[in-house]
């Protein structure tokens, strides 16, 4: 049974509160097909919807097999509606994008209706009231009757002890109305049938009952026919829970249902990703801004990483071929010391050309410009100096001269391409300064005469008159070689830099030079070199320089954001859990001030809340528009609340929604990087972009789904806010 005890019902509007019910005292039971009457405005449909549980009361009791609703909560009265309730509104409460047979789908499938039966138990239900022609038609293309039948087609799916009908023959012409009416009386067996109606004529046929409502007060309570009222039937609680292939199908069913909405939300969503990857891209650019000074590296563009083996071994070719055929690397400099040091090795270059000042170029290997200069002959160069270097009008030095001056030697290259350094700007990091590009065979030359790193150090020990172990480390910055020396022959410059523990005079450092070499059967000549530290013949330089395998390399990257994501990339790289590769990125490296890192840090904090105010901002401008677009949909989902769906299956509507619309629009996102960011300039805007590697798209990507799930949150509330009854009623405004 249900049973109203003194229930009364008030809406407060613009600080005014209107009665809705004043003191209803009623019961209602099985059998009964009860016919509620009044004027507009009574309060007919308030009492309607206060027995079905989509609207509040405010005083009383309502009973529902004798059990108390007042402590009910939301989900309390979702699970009645749930199991005891069918709609037919007067305005009928379809969803419009759905077709008439997923309308009545929709009630089967939260009712959890078994799934290889639910397509012919609706398309039998849609027979039997007469739509089968019309099963595959929106609901926004029936005329009014069409649409009557289908919410009472819903309700027959619903097989709800309880039907409520609100005005369900209101809009109609009297011969759709009669036959609304009859199928209402042919459904009504076993059940409870409340019809709201201003015109009793239409149901006095049907109707077991009349109450008339006036004021908010039931006037008239009239049995008609006599029937023995029941209880209602007791019904488990149903706990159905769409599993989760039902919820991705009806969450698709709603996106493809509203199709200019939907792609106005990927609009939406697609500008908020690409305008957070911008943010966040600007965030790393301006950090890589902030990279300090390294002066353990003359040559330290963006561009580069200097690469060993953590294990101390050469590369192997086919290690080698592995780097350069990687898509962010450019080239691969061998015989990389000479970066560090080719300003101050013992040659100089001069232009035949006295318009244009040199200034000590920076020597580079051709092949660091690419493959287009692969066939350039032996006694050609490329040559890159600024406009500002020329005493006049800067023009193309292409075709001219330059010498090479190398202790008494001189030697004559031609100038196989000029470009101003603005020109290449972007692979050589920045830099505004002369550089002389050398064929390959000129770079291992040059490299076999500035040995320095090949061997860092040579270590030696003496004891002193106390027996104490002094360990002294002896310090190169070129090795020549002089083809004079006997293979157990070498010189060392008297001037030699020599530093270790203990203390130690002159006598004892000459002593223990001969004492370290002449265990290795080499005679150490002291002399004052005019090139170097130490000279040697050419097979011993071998044995201590050997050029054939290659112990470091640097690589140098398309640009500096592919450099710092390879560099991630080669860190990467173990095996069996022992990292390959001893990596450094020369650019990113700091000085170690501790006032630089302060500032760096300082800097740091400064972005992060300069970024963190742009995110929030953005945040509350979209969900204000995508608030606007769900808004929309605010009816749909109160519809959904009356047909069986519970708060976990509109919560799952909501995230899932957005969540697809968000996957979509970065799925697109991440082609356009993938075929992108070849494309994309260091000049451009675009440019931030590339910083996206494996890593920082994830990122982003975990950003857009918190992004999506903080806006479903704030949207869930808000679908929650009001009762059913009051979201339906504000649609209809």
């Amino acid at each position: 049974m249900i049973e109203l005890k003194n229930i009364s019902k008030f809406y407060s509007k613009n600080q005014t509160v209107s009665l809705g019910l004043r003191k209803i005292n009623l019961k209602l039971g099985i059998n009964e097909f009860v016919a509620i009457v009044g004027e507009s405005g009574s309060g007919k449909t308030t009492l309607l919807n206060v027995i079905s549980g989509i609207d509040s009361y405010e005083e009383g009791e309502l009973y529902v097999n004798d059990e108390e609703t007042s402590y009910f909560s939301k989900d309390d009265w979702e699970n009645y509606r749930k199991k005891y309730i069918a709609f037919i509104f007067q305005n009928y409460n379809l969803i419009e994008s759905y077709t008439v047979l997923q309308n009545v789908e929709a009630a089967l499938i939260l009712s959890g209706y078994p799934k290889d039966e639910l397509r012919d138990r609706a398309e039998a239900i849609i027979e039997r009231v007469g739509l089968t022609d019309h099963k595959s038609h929106k609901a926004t293309k029936l005329s009014g009757g069409q649409k009557q039948r289908v919410v009472i087609a819903r309700a027959i799916a619903k097989d709800a002890p309880i039907i409520v009908a609100d005005e369900p023959t209101g809009n109609l012409d009297s011969e759709s109305a009669q036959n609304i009416v009859e199928l209402l009386h042919e459904i009504s067996k076993d059940k409870l049938v409340i019809v709201v109606t201003h015109d009793f004529t239409q149901v006095k046929d049907q109707a077991t009952r009349r109450i008339r409502i006036y004021d908010g007060e039931i006037v008239e309570d009239k049995k008609i026919e006599k029937v023995k009222p029941k209880k209602l039937p007791s019904l488990e609680d149903k706990d159905y829970q769409m599993n989760f292939k039902e919820t991705i199908k009806m969450v698709l069913r709603n996106l493809l249902a509203t199709p200019k909405k939907s792609i106005l939300l990927f609009v939406i969503f697609m500008f908020i990703t690409f305008f957070f990857a911008f943010i966040y891209g600007g965030f790393l650019y301006a950090q890589t801004e902030q990279s300090g000074y390294n002066s353990s590296f003359e040559f330290a563009p963006e561009t580069r990483i200097v690469v060993n083996k953590k294990d101390g071994s050469a590369f192997t070719q086919a290690e080698l071929d592995d780097i350069q055929s990687n898509s962010k690397v450019r080239t691969i400099v061998y015989n990389d010391y000479m970066l560090e040091y080719s300003n101050n090795s013992n040659r100089g270059w001069d232009l035949n050309n006295s318009d244009v000042d040199l200034w000590g170029p920076l020597i580079l290997p051709v092949s660091y410009l690419g493959s287009d200069y692969e066939d350039m002959p032996e006694d050609e160069i490329v040559l890159s100096i600024p406009e500002y270097n020329f005493r006049s009008d800067p023009y193309d030095l292409t075709g001219d001269t330059i010498l090479l001056y190398e202790r008494d030697d001189i030697t004559s290259f031609t100038i196989n391409k000029y470009f101003d350094s603005s020109e290449l700007v972007d692979i050589l990091g920045g830099r505004y300064q002369s550089v002389v590009f050398v064929h390959d065979n000129l770079w291992q030359s040059f490299s076999r005469e500035t040995g320095f790193f090949r061997i860092a150090e040579i270590s030696f020990t003496y004891l002193n008159n106390n027996d104490k172990e002094l360990i002294y480390t002896l310090q190169y910055e070129q090795v020549l070689v002089n083809e004079s020396l006997a293979d157990d022959e070498i010189n060392i410059s008297s001037n030699t830099f020599m530093q270790g523990s203990g203390s130690f005079d002159s006598d004892l450092k000459i002593d223990a030079f001969y004492q370290t070499f002449e265990e290795e059967g080499i005679t150490v000549n002291f002399q004052q070199l005019d090139y170097g530290n130490m000279e040697l013949n050419s097979r011993v330089y071998n044995e201590f320089f050997s050029l054939d395998e290659q112990y470091q390399i640097s690589i140098f990257a398309n640009d500096g954001i592919d450099a710092r994501n390879y560099v991630d990339q080669l860190n990467r790289q173990n095996v069996d859990g022992e990292q390959i590769y001893t990596v450094y990125h020369p650019a990113s490296a700091s000085s170690g001030n501790q006032l630089e890192g302060l500032i760096f840090l300082i800097m740091n904090f400064g972005l992060i809340f300069m970024f963190g105010i742009l995110f929030i901002g953005i945040f509350f401008i979209s969900y204000v528009i995508i608030k606007n677009i769900i808004n929309s949909k605010l009816s749909d989902y109160a519809i959904f609340r009356t047909i069986g769906a519970n708060k976990s299956t509109i919560r799952s509507f909501i995230y899932l929604e957005n969540i697809f619309v968000a996957v979509f629009a970065y799925i697109i996102f991440v082609l356009a990087i993938i075929f992108g960011t070849p494309y994309i300039k260091e000049e451009g805007f675009l440019y931030v972009l590339k910083f996206y590697n494996f890593r920082y798209t994830l990122f982003l990507f975990i950003f857009i789904m918190l992004f999506s799930a903080l806006i479903s949150r704030r949207y869930l509330s808000r679908v929650y806010h009001d009762s059913v009854a009051e979201t339906l009623r504000r649609e209809m405004e």
